[in-house]
């Protein structure tokens, strides 16, 4: 069943919030990688374009990093508030 998203704030966000979660709570350990948009656009019910947008939140909160081959990888840990510990 897909996730049913607040009405009151961005979807892409919701998903980077969720995604940051999931690296906290050990579903993407560090220097794991993450799964490709079309995987997670697909899992979350959502366009791949929100999941871009997710995901370059996260760069932006420096807890993913695009390697060789376009693979984002953890490479932090968040901290309160979704920022990096």
């Amino acid at each position: 069943m897909p996730r049913q998203w607040a009405a009151d704030e961005y979807v892409w966000r919701q998903l980077a919030d969720d995604l940051s979660s999931r690296i906290a709570d050990g579903t993407y350990p560090l220097g794991s990688p993450l799964p490709p948009e079309d995987e997670l656009a697909s899992e979350y019910a959502v366009a791949r374009t929100t999941v871009r947008r997710a995901l370059a939140e996260l760069r932006k909160r420096k807890l993913i990093k695009t390697l060789h081959g376009h693979r984002n990888a953890v490479v932090a840990m968040p901290g309160p508030g979704g920022l990096p510990g």
